[in-house]
């Protein structure tokens, strides 16, 4: 012990023998410093055992409480088991554990029901960083609060929460994104952060290093918000924190100090400098408590027997502790069945329009990407235009070119549609995941908003290219240009519920993006312009019934050389397509089946959709 003792440098106030487990019962019984709140909600854990599922264990025999109207911090060294605490206690991030031990909300086991009167400030900020602290909130407030709140009480809850964050000179400002864009500072992130969780005005809440990436001054604040929070609106607090500065140390009620996995103290800090004094461990003045607390019960490299050895002996001190004893009657106490008021949950259609709204501003405002789809398509509709400008449609050579402009039209609005989508929807799941484990909102709500804010961009850039080029090249008539347009769209909608699919069923961008490229070259092969649809080999013919290239550029040959313009056809060749009809059997392609492919795109667009949809409720719930 003498080694560890001058590696942490154990000051001199020490006990008479450091080793001497005497109880520390025989002292003065411990007076309880708090009685529950008329309506608070208490939180205690029990014997709780953590293992994963090779054996290794994590949390062993874990006690404690967190009462209303007290900030409680989990603190220790690295490995020491405060996070697997605090997932334990939000049923979060617990696969591959095995939980034993019983957890009480108000007296009640509600196991991942705790999220129903809870909130969690995570210590990675995530938000939709183009929009305003104000938007943000805003949309949060319709999403969070219950329905049958006027507009009125909404902005008046937005504006105190904005004032208890002190948040009101950001409200104007972009929110950001750390290293990419420009936006607010980490502090007041991280207030924003609090601002969101605590709008509904959960009577729980908890906190995974909330100070963390923020300096001395910014820490300060963060933690002197979270103590108005419970001191003056009696709100539970839990939150893990890392080596405070000694003044926020001492805002803390309570302070659960774990060892290698066990309850080395719980008390407040006052207790805590009276206790590890007890046990031969006091600390030297000017020394930051928090510090020096944990450096007893580290496990430091080199010297694991004798610190191992040092935390068992403090965590025994503290099990025959009056402290301990203290906290078992507390628990006892406020183990008896409360009342629990959930928060309120809002309706679907409210739900859905707010994310709708909040990724329609999102897609606007990333005006490069609205900037470069737009030129792109301006730019292939002019090439297109150009390349095959005015195209004689009463020749061999020109019928030939617009078979290939259709098809043309298929593969430009695929290509870009998918991979357009494969660009940004990928980022948005830990943000989908988190707002959803949160009870914010179903994982339906976010999939029709997205469909709505990728359909509004995507229709309108097709239909710029379509628009230029079909007039250039010469295609006929006002009536076939709208019904080109409308089967362009089904072809870019199909497409993009493909892209939406995929981005929903794969774990990142690069698996996306190496899924997407062999699917689409199968799907264009399929097509009908590069394979006889009819003497496709029968086991893999059925490829082009899933193929909207196939339906796509059917729909759009048919409705092109059923014009009366084709009827006739001049020919100087010893083979050659006399007139429309025959150009239409030439693909194996049929009239009759004009308005059955439109119908079949669209249900092939639904039920592409559903598959994405079944996959992201998969991840996401795998995800908790």
């Amino acid at each position: 012990m003498a080694a560890v003792e001058s590696l942490v440098e154990k000051t001199a106030l020490e006990s008479p023998n450091p080793h001497d487990v005497t109880p520390l019962l025989d002292q003065t019984p411990v007076p309880s410093i708090h009685r529950m709140e008329e309506e608070g909600v208490a939180i205690t854990w029990k014997n709780l055992e953590v293992t994963t599922d090779a054996g290794r264990p994590l949390l062993r025999n874990v006690n404690g409480i967190a009462l209303p109207g007290m900030m409680t911090a989990l603190m220790g060294a690295s490995g020491a088991g405060k996070t697997t605490l605090l997932n334990t206690l939000l049923a979060r991030n617990t696969k591959g554990l095995n939980i034993k031990g019983e957890i009480l909300v108000n007296g009640q086991k509600i196991g991942k029901g705790v999220t129903e009167v809870s909130s969690y400030v995570q210590q990675e900020d995530i938000f939709v960083g183009t929009l305003t602290v104000g938007e943000h909130l805003y949309m949060q407030a319709n999403m969070r609060l219950p329905n049958d709140w006027t507009a009125r009480e909404k902005k008046e809850r937005v504006d105190a929460v904005t004032r208890d964050m002190l948040l009101e000179n950001s409200v104007g400002s972009r929110i950001g994104v750390p290293g990419v864009s420009k936006g607010i500072s980490g502090g007041e992130l991280k207030r924003l952060a609090f601002a969101t969780e605590i709008l509904a005005d959960p009577p729980v809440l908890f906190a995974d290093e909330p100070t963390t990436g923020l300096d001395s001054h910014m820490a300060m604040i963060v933690t002197k918000r979270m103590e108005s929070l419970s001191g003056d609106q009696g709100k539970t607090i839990v939150c893990t924190i890392h080596q405070p500065a000694s003044e926020i140390f001492e805002l803390f009620d309570r302070i659960l100090f774990l060892a290698g996995g066990r309850t080395a103290f719980f008390g407040t800090p006052p207790e805590a400098v009276s206790f590890f004094a007890k046990c031969g461990y006091g600390m030297a003045d000017h020394t930051n408590p928090a510090d020096h607390y944990i450096k007893q019960i580290a496990i430091l490299p080199g010297y694991e027997e004798e610190c191992k050895k040092k935390c068992t002996y403090i965590c025994d001190r503290f099990a025959e502790s009056a402290l301990n004893k203290r906290m078992d009657d507390e628990m006892v106490e406020f183990s008896q069945k409360r009342p629990l008021e959930q928060i309120n949950k809002v309706g679907w259609c409210t739900l859905f329009a707010m994310l709708a709204m909040r990724y329609g501003k999102d897609n606007l405002r990333k005006s490069s990407m609205i900037r470069a789809k737009l030129v792109q398509k301006v730019f292939m509709g002019l090439f297109i235009g150009l390349l095959y400008l005015q195209t004689n449609n009463r020749s061999q050579d020109g019928i030939n070119n617009l078979k290939g402009v259709l098809f043309y039209f298929c593969s430009e609005l695929t290509y870009s549609t998918i991979f357009a989508i494969q660009t940004y929807m990928p980022g948005d799941f830990p943000l989908l995941a988190r707002e959803y484990h949160d009870g914010v909102y179903p994982v339906s709500a976010y999939m029709c908003a997205k469909i709505a804010s990728y359909l509004m961009i995507f229709s309108i850039d097709g239909a710029v290219m379509i628009t230029i080029a079909y007039w250039m090249v010469g295609l006929p008539s006002v009536g076939r240009f709208f019904l080109t347009l409308f089967i362009c769209l089904l072809v870019e909608i199909s497409a993009g519920s493909m892209g939406i699919a995929i981005c929903s069923m794969a774990p990142s961008y690069a698996v996306a993006v190496s899924i997407t490229g062999p699917l689409l070259t199968v799907l264009s092969l399929s097509g009908g312009l590069f394979t006889n649809v009819d003497a496709m080999p029968g086991w893999i013919s059925w490829v082009q019934y899933i193929s909207w290239f196939r339906y796509g550029y059917e729909s759009l040959v048919v409705t092109q050389f059923v014009d009366p313009m084709y009827h006739s056809v001049p020919c100087n060749q010893t083979s050659c397509l006399n007139n429309g009809a025959e150009v239409i059997q030439s693909l194996h392609f049929s009239e009759s089946n004009l308005h059955g492919n439109l119908f079949i795109m669209f249900v092939y667009s639904i039920i592409v959709y559903a598959m994405g949809y079944c996959a992201l409720v998969w991840r996401v719930l795998a995800s908790r």
